[in-house]
């Protein structure tokens, strides 16, 4: 793909040297011609302070401060008790609906509670690991035990994950970094309020964004965080869902073949590459190709478990419409959740990126029909390292022995859902010397950076 050097307006200077400032890359193209990005002016209020959930239903607390500290009652903010200027450790437990706290011969307990450092530069630990901000402390809404709550300003939250989702890289990789920010700052700003049922507005692993607090924050990161300050990506006058994965195995995937959600305009099928036949930006990935091997009776032993799982998980909410049929009984009296002998798997179609659509598994009980992205969760890898299956981006190859199935392969690509920005090809962007701007009208085509504003 010709590149040619990008400057139209004053407007897009701005950008590029206020906002990447230090990386400018030599050689600079919009991906996708007539869709360069730019800032517009418009503002998006987001609440002051983020709320992340740590823990949950945890039977007890200990808490940590290194220095004066607060303890507040969290709805009336009237003050508790006050810890000096050496801090000290706080326990909390869950007595009814109301929360326990003791420090020394101090305790009390209240519906919640808060602690507040008195200097923002002092840490709140748990578990080993420092935080800034404030801790609240709720008693777990739909289990047993406590929740533990940071409360966070959305900026100090992002050095949190930056670097635990997309790595700790050189000023070679500062644009990734810097889209990465955006791309994280956008995914929280758009689930705010889906975990409220909970408690809080984000999970601090996995289910959203791995959150590990402050004691390992990076520093390269945290400029890139600086950078790109209050950015937000929007569409259509909408924030983005700004989903990203490790690796996309060279074709990123549109949103609702994988999972049950409507279509999106910005999360489609499209290349990762600059050009038609060109080689992918994450193809120097080490998940770019990989295989994953089981015995037939070590995949059945698995399947005893990831199978009821997986029906359980997709009859909830809107699921069903999306994955029917889940399951066909054998005969009478056939339980889903038991389902006995492996008899065979078959790929009965794929996306059009490549990802499994649908997969057939036979057993004793019936056949069950796993669909999308959850392939991933039933097919655990034999070792349980990782958890669940790189990717939905692959082939089977079977070994029957007297018509018993004694070996599968999965010959696949890419690590992760595969939807959005790919933090590889990023990474690869980064270094051949796209900004972060066009490394994100890349991944989420179409997509404009909007400034927030806190309430």
């Amino acid at each position: 793909m010709q590149r040619r050097i990008f400057a139209r307006g004053w407007l897009v200077f701005l950008i590029l040297a206020g906002l990447w400032s230090g990386c400018a890359p030599k050689r600079l193209a919009p991906l996708v011609p007539g869709e360069e990005p730019h800032v517009q002016d418009d503002h998006f209020r987001v609440p002051t302070l983020l709320n992340v959930g740590l823990v949950e239903g945890r039977a007890s607390l200990l808490v940590d401060v290194n220095g004066p500290c607060l303890v507040l009652d969290a709805h009336s903010r009237q003050e508790l008790h006050r810890l000096g200027q050496q801090g000290g450790q706080v326990a909390f437990s869950r007595v009814g609906e109301s929360v326990a706290w003791s420090h020394g011969s101090q305790r009390g307990k209240q519906a919640a509670v808060v602690l507040q450092p008195v200097d923002p530069d002092y840490r709140l630990t748990n578990d080993d690991q420092d935080y800034r901000g404030d801790f609240l402390i709720i008693p777990s809404p739909k289990t047993d035990g406590l929740t533990l709550v940071n409360q966070v300003d959305m900026e100090s939250y992002l050095k949190g994950v930056v670097p635990w989702e997309i790595g700790r890289h050189g000023k070679d990789e500062l644009a990734a970094l810097a889209a990465q920010a955006v791309a994280a700052r956008t995914y929280t700003v758009s689930h705010l309020g889906r975990r409220k049922s909970l408690g809080f507005d984000v999970f601090a692993s996995v289910m959203d964004q791995v959150y590990k607090g402050s004691r390992h924050e990076d520093e390269l990161c945290n400029q890139a965080i600086a950078e790109t300050h209050s950015l937000v990506l929007k569409s259509n006058g909408h924030l983005v869902e700004a989903y990203y994965s490790a690796c996309c195995g060279g074709t990123s995937s549109r949103v609702e073949k994988v999972w049950p959600r409507k279509a999106s305009p910005y999360l489609v099928d499209h290349p990762d590459s600059p050009g038609s036949g060109e080689k992918a930006f994450c193809s120097e990935s080490k998940y770019f190709h990989w295989v994953e091997t089981w015995s037939g009776d070590r995949l059945e032993e698995i399947l005893q478990k990831t199978l009821p799982a997986y029906v359980d998980h997709m009859i909830q909410g809107e699921r069903p419409a999306w994955a029917r049929p889940m399951f066909s009984p054998s005969g009478s009296g056939a339980d889903p959740k038991h389902p006995g002998k492996l008899h065979d798997l078959e790929i009965l179609a794929y996306t059009p990126s490549g990802r499994i659509a649908h997969l057939m598994i036979s057993t004793a009980a019936g056949t069950y029909h796993v669909r999308g992205d959850r392939v991933r969760w039933v097919m655990a890898p034999a070792s349980g390292k990782p958890t669940i299956l790189r990717s939905a981006r692959f082939e089977l190859e079977k070994v029957r022995r007297d018509g018993r199935l004694t070996q599968i392969s999965a010959r696949g690509g890419g690590y992760g859902h595969g939807i959005g920005l790919c933090q590889t090809g990023a990474l690869e962007m980064a270094r051949q010397g796209y900004s972060a701007a066009e490394i994100l009208v890349h991944y989420y085509p179409g997509s404009v950076l909007q400034r927030l504003e806190s309430q």
